[in-house]
């Protein structure tokens, strides 16, 4: 987990000293990711807020789809269901794109659809 630490956060310094922003909301959720592994849960849902401004500022909608499902989860892990419901809508509503069935990120529909359900329960 070190590598994969050290790796993240060069390759997050590399695209903020370049502003490659389109690579950074990814970088920072898999940054939280690897925070939720480690249980580090208040720096991982941190790193995925981030995340999220970064893709609503930038319009990166399907990024924004991903970083939302994650924030359900983790939501939904903390026994919060009300921010899972939301966070899960939001990733759903991002997934849609343009809307089924040809132009909806598939992956991310289903995640969330799956995590509205899990927080209904």
């Amino acid at each position: 987990m070190a590598a994969a630490e050290q790796d993240l956060s060069e390759a997050l310094h590399r695209c903020r000293r370049i502003n490659a922003g389109e690579h950074e909301a990814d970088i920072l959720l898999d940054l939280a990711r690897l925070r939720a592994v480690q249980g580090h849960d208040e720096a991982a849902r941190r790193l995925a807020q981030e995340a999220a401004l970064i893709t609503k500022r930038s319009g990166y909608v399907l990024q924004g789809a991903d970083v939302h499902c994650f924030l359900a989860q983790q939501a939904l892990a903390a026994g919060n269901k009300a921010a899972a419901q939301q966070h899960a809508q939001q990733g759903r509503a991002l997934a849609r794109c343009d809307g089924p069935p040809d132009y909806t990120y598939k992956v991310a529909w289903d995640e969330a659809g799956g995590l509205l359900a899990a927080a209904d329960e």
